[in-house]
């Protein structure tokens, strides 16, 4: 079974975005109009927040002008903008794609149909296009389904806070595994701890 936008939501660029003289400014309203996930891949930035960037979807290479216009920045996790860098297959700033390859901005409501999410977290391409994003952002790497699933139990042990339980060896074990849950996403948040 896959979901219909794989992202969960199709974000939007606001438009009454003060100027900025450096891109990297935009980085919160950019976070909060791509609901705390990366454009490309639909990673929520949940334990990583500042392993995510703000992308040019037009390459500053390709058209200075555009960097630091709003509607050319994409909140992009490390992973999706580095394997995106200044590839623009049809070297036209006006042209992201061709219809087999190039890219699709996230914000544009068809980006979704080009990809679906597996029931394992899998990212998947479903059309030309969206293969060639596919591979161009490295969709296949494990960290993408890492992520979602770690989201998925997130949300599955966040019910449980609110449940009524009578019997207590029930409670304790819905505790421990809470607790255990828990431990495990702090420890993904920083550096580890060899102490």
């Amino acid at each position: 079974m896959a979901m219909k936008d794989f992202r969960k939501v199709t974000p939007s660029r606001r438009t009454d975005v003060p100027k900025q003289k450096k891109y990297n400014k935009y980085k919160e309203e950019l976070r909060s109009d791509f609901h705390q996930r990366c454009g490309y891949c639909g990673d929520h930035d949940f334990f990583r927040d500042t392993y995510y960037e703000v992308d040019h979807f037009v390459p500053k290479d390709l058209d200075i002008s555009r960097e630091l216009d709003y509607s050319n920045l994409v909140y992009s996790c490390r992973s999706c903008n580095n394997s995106k860098r200044a590839k623009w297959p049809t070297n036209d700033p006006n042209k992201p794609n061709d219809g087999k390859i190039g890219w699709i901005d996230p914000c544009d409501a068809d980006y979704s149909n080009h990809f679906e999410r597996l029931d394992d977290g899998s990212i998947k391409a479903i059309t030309p296009l969206g293969n060639w994003m596919w591979t161009a952002l490295s969709m296949g790497k494990p960290d993408h389904r890492l992520k979602y699933m770690l989201e998925q139990l997130r949300i599955e042990l966040k019910k449980t806070d609110d449940l009524d339980v009578e019997d207590p060896e029930e409670l304790k074990a819905i505790k421990e595994l809470n607790a255990k849950y828990r431990e495990f996403e702090e420890s993904l948040l920083g550096y580890p701890n060899f102490n």
